[in-house]
């Protein structure tokens, strides 16, 4: 393209590029606007001051915005807030000296922000020096041709005057040089004459020196009018743009990325002029957009956004505009047509003192009617809208303003830190400061201001941190594309921005009430919309039109993402769009009767060639299922292993077991039960249900009919639960069906005649719940063996009871002739429960971090005293489970054995052998590495002798104790919140390992193990949740973290030993236990950090730290704090 972008392009390409080297960092701004005068004052003399917002800067950098822009600073008689300006190479004694503002930019950067600065260059203060020489030089004189003089009032009649209510004229008479002087502005500000080379060089010589101080950028103001020409309007005329050419071209060859910040209050079309070809202008305002999204909220209607953003043209790759909401200016509204302006006085200034020339000179929250959604609602457009935001400061508390204060006065009042005496922006006396502080009821100090929002997690700051923070972390909001969706629901305003591969889908309510809203998303089919300010993930888009509900003035923010799981609730329960059809003949209707039977279930199989039945039939169903385990393989063949009919009084069906062949995958067996209903039996409600459970549509003659699984019927899940308890066994295939009751089925059998309800969750079992009393689990994949649920559940139930599972009723057996047994279903008792552990104990950490730190002094007892409660609870439950594994039945399966000297000395080796080639592969592996797991993988291979030690025999020596059976897969998740109680499922074990392996016995220190360590998982999600947005709260939040888990680990302990006491589980020797548990935790947090290397990288991170604070504990916690 343009020689600038081409050299800009270059240079993203020749290195990585990243805040403080990128060329476009501007793209990437978030710009908070201050005055100095009104941040902070260090000088108690009542005004702000460098050092004051020095002292500040902590603040800034924690609300999350990367660029600072300050209004002028320079000295000035402040007759225009210093737009005036006398000396453009000082400071104004008022706010420091120029040391004072080095250290301010040094500061600054260090922190990673940049500072823009203003650059007054179209005029000056009448005190300035070269005026004063100008208007005493003669006529056509060097100093004279400074500024623009005329011997009449009369020249250039085409030229507007700006400041309609305080200027009569562009032109103003001075006595000393008997001549009036040009000026677009207030008269006390004389026009630089740009026409003049001379002053093109003073201006940039000024440019370069606050460039060498440091500063990363210059707002130019007033650009449109540098030079005149006659006969225009001297507005845009082409002198102007080869001025800022000229000042461009100088700046490029001299520095680095910098940049140029144009203000042109103009239509974008006339603005984009100030862009140039890439090599006037880096950036500049687009005005429009500021009236323009007041108006649509006011009239709830997208059009007037939507119209503007379609009318702004396109810039030049290396430009960027800049959209506000309020800044220390009026509302402008001269980009309006007189209509529009009358409208908005109307709406949003109906006193006459919020008007100012032609704008409305109020802040944000005052428009808003200080109305906390609609407040954020524009705040969430100029931040997600094209372009770099900027925020003006104050606005992020919702800070008031004061309309009896003269000219833009009210909206310039001192920064409210604190409810303290002058809102805690100055120890002088209040009648000293600049400007009062804003006091009445509603806006004033005493009830807005930083110290109490930051102690208020849901207050306006914390929303704008959240929502600056998603910003910051999506270059697709300042760099991406932008497509409008439109949808019928004009109140709702719906785009996409894309860039790379970031594809962001923004959704907004304009209207006061509940609105909802169908988007057009067949583009990112399949993708899965996660909400960004929650990190919640949504159902995936499908075929549909995706429908969504907005509150009044909500708003959404989605990454549409590939790389994201439905979430676990969800289930598609919609038919697939196009079912095949199975044709049956005459004859195979005779042979079942003309009756819906499982023979005409299987003849319709019969019916379908292999190919139909394998790629049109099976495999487009197993693939939509949950309990499919080998999603993402091709599959290549698909055997029917066993199948034959069971007729029963609730229907007949084709009871089938199948084999699923995938690549690079060994074969995988499931259960898939089926039947059909005919479309003259059923309703269309009825089919309607099943259609999620359909295979394929059925045809005989003009009959027609559903193939379904038979799980989706009442009847078969009737007729499972009957058979067990009539112990029931009937032939299959190559084996019979054996339904087993176990002596609890008596107690729970009235659950039988308890509606049939299918949960919309399926998981990778197929769960149906018989009211409030039965739970029925289909398991869907199959493996031969006893399966330990069965086995634990029967034993736990029946020979040494433990109340807190559920009581097994009974099962359903495949039983081949050889004796191998299959388990097809399990019957349980109903539990009522509030979800499953690990999400409760998520979700509090998250809570508890996402809270703002209260002082020390404000602390009150343990913070999570009611937590660890439960904790402590659940470690007692967990003993009172292992001494029941631990009680002599008779039963051989399950009586205690000791631990020998021989399984210790097994256990240590196997693990050591585990070690070796965890870390081969991690050293494998270590290039791949981010820096900072890379170093921790380092440190980690740095202690492989230390951890040999830890889990050598010598280790173990001397350990006497009992094995037993035990639960194999213990975590949080495995433990479902029962009132204040808890209930522990699924008694599977690991599903990776072989039955057999899983009903052996072993320490059941193991289960303490992997509770240990799942405490180590949550604390790590929980962590990355809350700090997803702000990395940088990771220093904050790791203290924090390291004490919940320390914690909750000591109370989960603690229970755990009381309740244990006198079980031959427990070693008695001293330190014996510990040495177990710590052998057993290291054994897991190998496993984990195999399984993460293998399947989720990113999730590394959490078992390599886990294993370094176990073996280096204080050099793994500091690290740990910076990246968890």
């Amino acid at each position: 393209m343009h020689k600038a972008t081409d050299s800009l392009h270059q240079a993203a390409a020749a290195a990585e590029l990243t805040w403080e080297n990128d060329p476009l960092w501007y793209k990437d701004a978030i710009i908070y606007e201050l005055h100095v005068k009104a941040f902070k004052d260090s000088g108690d003399d009542g005004i702000g001051d460098f050092r004051g917002l020095t002292e500040k800067l902590d603040y800034i950098q924690d609300l999350g915005v990367n660029t600072l822009w300050l209004l002028p600073f320079y000295p000035s008689p402040m007759r225009d807030d210093g737009y005036d300006i006398s000396d453009y190479r000082n400071v104004s004694p008022d706010y420091g000296n120029r040391n004072d503002a080095r250290v301010f930019i040094r500061e600054a950067h260090r922190r990673g922000l940049r500072v823009i600065t203003e650059l007054v260059i179209n005029h000056t203060s009448d005190q300035h020096p070269w005026f004063q020489a100008a208007r005493r030089a003669p006529a056509g004189s060097k100093k004279r041709d400074f500024y623009v003089w005329s011997d009449t009032d009369k020249k250039f009649p085409e030229t507007r005057i700006i400041f309609t209510d305080t200027e009569k004229s562009n032109w103003a008479w001075d006595e000393v040089a008997g001549a009036y002087y040009w000026h677009r502005f207030f008269s006390h500000q004389p026009d630089l004459n740009h026409n003049n080379p001379e002053v093109v060089k003073a201006v940039i010589r000024i440019m370069r020196f606050w460039l060498d101080l440091g500063v990363d950028g210059l707002r130019l103001d007033a650009i449109p009018y540098l030079c005149v020409r006659e006969g225009t309007n001297n507005e845009n005329v082409p002198e102007t743009h080869e001025v800022i050419k000229q000042i461009r071209a100088v700046i490029d060859s001299r520095y680095q990325n910098r940049m140029l910040l144009a203000e042109a209050n103009m239509w974008p079309e006339d603005v984009r002029e100030y862009f140039g070809d890439g090599d006037e202008c880096h950036m500049a305002y687009n005005f429009p957009v500021m009236p323009r999204i007041f108006m649509a909220v006011a009239q709830e209607e997208r059009h007037p956004i939507i119209e503007i953003m379609n009318q702004t043209p396109e810039i030049p790759d290396n430009c960027q505009w800049a959209i506000f909401l309020r800044n220390h200016d009026e509302l402008t509204l001269e980009m309006v047509t007189q209509r529009e302006r009358d409208y908005m006085y109307q709406t949003y200034a109906s006193d006459p003192r919020m008007r100012v020339n032609v704008g409305i000179r109020r802040r944000l929250a005052p428009l808003m009617d200080n109305n906390r959604h609609k407040i954020e609602l524009v705040t969430f457009l100029i931040l997600t809208l094209p372009g770099s935001p900027v925020l003006y400061y104050g606005d992020e508390i919702g800070m008031g303003d004061n309309i009896y204060l003269g000219d833009r006065n009210g909206v310039r009042t001192p920064m409210q830190w604190s409810p303290d005496r002058n809102a805690g922006f100055s120890r002088a006396d209040p009648q000293r400061l600049y400007l009062p502080p804003n006091m009445d009821p509603i806006y004033g100090f005493e009830a807005v201001n930083v110290e109490a929002q930051a102690r208020n997690s849901s207050s306006l700051l914390h929303w704008n941190k959240r929502l600056i923070a998603v910003r910051k972390n999506y270059k697709a909001f300042g760099r991406g594309s932008i497509r409008f969706l439109e949808p019928g629901n004009r109140k709702i305003l719906a785009y996409v921005r894309e860039y790379q591969d970031e594809t962001l889908l923004c959704v907004v309510n304009l209207s006061r009430n509940a609105q909802p809203v169908e988007l057009d998303l067949a583009a990112f089919k399949t993708r899965v919309p996660v909400e960004l300010l929650g990190r919640s993930a949504f159902p995936p888009i499908g075929d549909l039109p995706y429908l969504l509900t907005l509150a009044g003035h909500g708003t959404y923010c989605f990454r549409l993402a590939t790389d994201v799981e439905v979430p676990y609730w969800h289930e598609e329960r919609l038919a697939r769009p196009e079912l095949p059809m199975l044709v049956l003949t005459e004859g195979w209707m005779t042979f079942s009767g003309g009756k819906t039977s499982a023979t005409t279930v299987r003849r319709a199989i019969a019916a379908a060639t292999r190919e139909q039945l394998q790629h049109k039939v099976l495999a487009p169903y197993l693939t939509t299922k949950r309990w499919f385990a080998a999603k993402g393989h091709a599959i290549e063949t698909i055997r029917i292993l066993e199948q034959a009919p069971w007729e029963t009084d609730h229907g007949s069906w084709l009871m089938t077991i199948i084999e699923v062949h995938c690549a690079d995958l060994e074969p995988q067996v499931y259960s898939l039960p089926l039947a059909i209903c005919w479309d003259d039996e059923t309703t269309e409600e009825q089919r309607a249900v099943l259609a999620s459970w359909a295979l394929a549509r059925v045809r005989q003659k003009d009959r027609t009919g559903l193939l379904y699984g038979a799980y989706g019927a009442d009847g078969f899940c009737r007729a499972l639960a009957e058979g067990i308890g009539k112990n029931a066994a009937i032939p299959f295939g190559r084996g019979r069906l054996e339904f087993h009751a176990s002596p609890a089925f008596a107690t729970l059998a009235a659950g039988l005649d308890a509606p049939v309800r299918h949960p919309a969750l399926e998981q990778s079992n197929t769960a149906v719940y018989f009211g409030e009393q039965l739970f029925l689990k289909g398991y869907r994949r199959l493996q031969p063996g006893i399966n330990p649920e069965v086995e634990v559940g029967r034993f736990l139930t029946d020979q040494s009871p433990y109340a807190h599972v559920a009581p097994v009723v009974g099962s359903v057996e495949y039983r081949r002739a050889d004796g191998q047994t299959t388990t097809l279903a399990l019957l349980q008792g109903y539990t009522a429960n509030q979800g499953d552990s690990w999400n409760f104990a998520v979700d509090y950490l998250e809570r508890f971090l996402g809270e703002p730190e209260l002082p020390s002094d404000d602390r009150t007892g343990t913070p999570h005293a009611y937590f660890l409660s439960l904790i402590e609870l659940l470690g007692r439950r967990t003993g009172e489970l292992h001494q029941a594994f631990a009680v002599s039945t008779g039963n051989a399966v399950f009586e205690r054995e000791p631990i020998t000297p021989a399984d210790l000395a097994n256990w240590s080796s196997a693990l050591q052998a585990e070690a070796v080639a965890t870390f081969d592969e991690l050293e494998k592996r270590r290039d791949t590495l981010p820096d900072d797991v890379r170093a921790a993988s380092d440190r980690l291979s740095s202690l492989r002798p230390a951890l040999l030690d830890r889990i050598s025999p010598q280790a173990l020596a001397g350990i006497a104790a009992a094995k037993t059976r035990y639960h194999g897969d213990y975590h949080l998740g495995q433990v479902l919140r029962v009132d204040n109680d808890f209930v522990i499922i699924d008694f599977e074990g690991e599903p990776a390992r072989p039955m057999e392996e899983r009903r052996q016995k072993h320490s059941a220190l193991r289960d303490v193990a992997g509770m240990l360590r799942s405490f180590s998982y949550a604390a790590a999600v929980a962590t990355n949740r809350v700090t997803a947005e702000r990395s940088t709260d990771r220093r904050r939040v790791g203290p924090l973290v390291e004490a919940w888990e320390e914690q909750v680990s000591a109370a989960f302990l603690d229970g755990y030993r009381k309740a244990i006491q006198g079980c031959p589980v427990w070693p008695e020797a001293p330190g014996a236990a510990e040495r177990l548990i710590e052998f057993f935790v290291i054994d897991k947090a190998l496993y984990e950090l195999r399984y993460e290397m293998g399947n989720r990288p990113d999730w590394l991170p959490i078992p390599l730290f886990s294993l370094l604070r176990t073996l280096d504990g204080q050099a793994a916690e500091r690290e740990q704090q910076g990246f968890i």
